[in-house]
């Protein structure tokens, strides 16, 4: 294990808890994530694209504040930095040219510095970032044109002063994928071991495409080059990842579940899949428009991954991770295929999008999912529906909670614990942007805030194709326009607030131990994971015991970490003879 993962292991056990990108009901925590409401594309490795903390509700009292002009166009995606030494965050953004740091000052939103990464928006795009820990980001520039010696290329940023909110960007370090014969990266994220992974279609026209993992220091660990038949399309979506570090890849054709022992890539599984279907087949029309998200965790639960298809009218499918004991499958299907149902509010529009484009929201078995209406802006007279489906755990199907007809959400839905409501903007028959907030158990409108008029396409203020929704401690959300970043921020709120009231607290004894140690803990214990000195995983489990056995380990120091309902607590365990 590299010394920049070890340190922050290190880190971890001096702060013993975790609580910027904690909700109790969050799947297990990626601990090299940043600690911010939303340090990943998706919020969290599962990309649920939910949390905990409560938006704007019926009867807050509600204003805008628009940050126009930002450069680079496109529906770029915002994400929030931990904590300065002033108490606050910075709003980073990412567009198909340039990063930008932005801090919101109440009444404005300023920028503080950009760094241009891509000179040709047209040739190739991308805007994808991810914040880990002590205000280091990651974001890169996917141009690939060898011919001109042109290659994706991976950005290690940072402040200049880290304590400073204020500071400008820095570039700490940059991968060149041409250095080593890879090229037209489109997606990454980060293991559970603070490693980087990345997926790549260079080669798709050799026969191949390639995925591999990278050090947080930029040393390239392992590739692994995978077959591929010369229609098969490999990187149109991002992809999630596990607490084992497996990641889960949907092409054109199937998905492919890839494992990571911390020194080697392999396949587990693949199941082929019809993703096409009768759908369209135009230039953003390939498979899956959604990525894949993770459903399910914990000892005995269903365990799911879960996207919709590119079908003529859409169905959201399922396949099972862990296949439980007593499934008899699906005939003709493979072992893995779980479910599908037809999503009701999924009508084609064109054959250049999916109808279902925008990846879901997704909160322990239940998903909400809406109609998208295309990237390249869409007429005021639109297609309208959002629709929430829940898993049954014992009838091991999907099943419709309820259909909203009568709304348009065009960008990545968002799903608040707080407020129970499920989040998004569209634009209506009168040309102007609304913010919608629909209840989650019903879907009926909780409330509906007139943004603005619609502006000329990449100038709009409000432009909301692709966009996600982050929401903060304090229930503001902010998203990206064509060329903006828009705050709904909640003035007074109608009604008390929603407080995070619980507290992580974990005593583990004897210490040193000579074998078991007890667990003292008030909340729900989900995982226990011992860490070697070096950082390996040497022994886990999935149950709620309060009781951890190291007999047989070696004498030495060990990490212990202890995955809670309500967060992670870490801990220096001494094992003696």
């Amino acid at each position: 294990m590299n010394k920049n993962i070890f340190t922050l292991i290190i880190w971890v056990c001096i702060s013993q808890s975790l609580y910027g990108q904690i909700c109790p009901n969050d799947p297990p925590q990626n601990m090299f994530l940043a600690d911010s409401p939303w340090p990943i594309y998706h919020r969290n490795n599962y990309a649920q694209s939910s949390t905990c903390y409560t938006g704007p509700k019926d009867g807050d009292s509600l204003r805008t504040v628009t940050k126009n002009e930002i450069q680079g166009g496109t529906s770029p995606w915002v994400y929030m930095t931990d904590k300065y030494s002033n108490g606050d965050r910075a709003l980073l953004y990412s567009n198909s040219t340039h990063v930008f740091k932005l801090v919101d000052l109440g009444d404005e939103i300023v920028t503080v510095d950009s760094l241009r990464i891509d000179f040709d928006p047209f040739q190739s795009f991308g805007w994808n970032f991810l914040l880990t820990k002590n205000k280091v980001w990651f974001t890169y520039d996917p141009k690939f044109n060898p011919s001109n010696n042109q290659f994706t290329r991976l950005f290690k940023l940072s402040d200049a002063d880290t304590t400073d909110i204020f500071s400008e960007i820095v570039v700490l370090d940059t991968f060149n994928f041409g250095d080593y014969g890879i090229n037209r990266v489109q997606h990454y994220s980060i293991n559970y071991d603070g490693s980087l992974v990345f997926n790549s279609d260079n080669n798709t026209d050799e026969g191949y495409g390639t995925v591999g993992v990278i050090s947080q220091d930029f040393q390239l660990l392992d590739t692994l080059r995978f077959s591929t038949t010369a229609d098969e399309i490999t990187n149109h979506n991002a992809f999630p990842i596990d607490e084992n570090n497996s990641f889960y890849i949907t092409t054109n054709k199937r998905l492919i579940k890839f494992a990571w022992d911390g020194q080697e890539l392999s396949i587990d599984w693949q199941v082929n899949y019809d993703f096409v279907g009768d759908g369209p087949v135009g230039t953003f029309a390939e498979g899956s428009g959604t990525t894949p998200t993770l459903m399910g965790w914990g000892e005995g639960n269903d365990k799911l991954v879960i996207m919709s298809d590119g079908h003529n009218q859409n169905n959201l499918v399922a396949f099972w991770r862990e296949v439980p004991d007593d499934w008899q499958g699906i005939a003709g299907m493979d072992i893995r295929f779980a479910g599908a149902i037809q999503l009701p509010a999924a009508e084609s529009f064109s054959n250049t999008f999916q109808s279902i484009e925008n990846s879901p929201s997704v909160y322990s078995y239940d998903v909400a999912i809406a109609q998208f209406n295309g990237f390249l802006g869409y007429d005021c007279n639109n297609f309208k529906g959002v629709q929430k489906l829940s898993w049954n755990t014992e009838m091991n199907q999907f099943e419709i909670s309820w259909v909203n007809s009568d709304i348009n959400m065009n960008g990545v839905l968002t799903y608040s614990e707080g407020s129970n409501t499920v989040y998004c903007s569209g634009k209506e028959e009168d040309c102007n942007y609304y913010y919608y907030g629909l209840d989650w158990e019903t879907g009926e409108l909780n409330f509906r805030y007139l943004l603005g008029p619609e502006g000329t396409f990449l100038d709009d203020p409000f432009y909301d194709a692709g966009n996600n929704n982050i929401i903060d401690e304090d229930g503001n959300i902010y998203f990206a326009g064509g060329a903006s970043l828009v705050k709904l921020e909640i003035v007074e709120r109608s009604t008390s607030t929603f407080e995070l009231d619980f507290e992580i607290k974990v005593d583990l004894f004897p210490n040193p131990t000579k074998g078991a140690i007890k667990i003292d803990t008030k909340n729900d214990i989900i995982e226990k994971s011992v860490f070697g000195i070096n950082g390996e995983l040497v022994l886990s489990s999935y149950d709620n015991q309060p009781i951890i056995d190291l007999s047989n380990l070696a004498t030495g120091i060990y990490f212990v970490k202890i995955t809670l309902s309500h967060g992670i607590s870490v801990h220096k365990i001494v094992k003696g003879n």
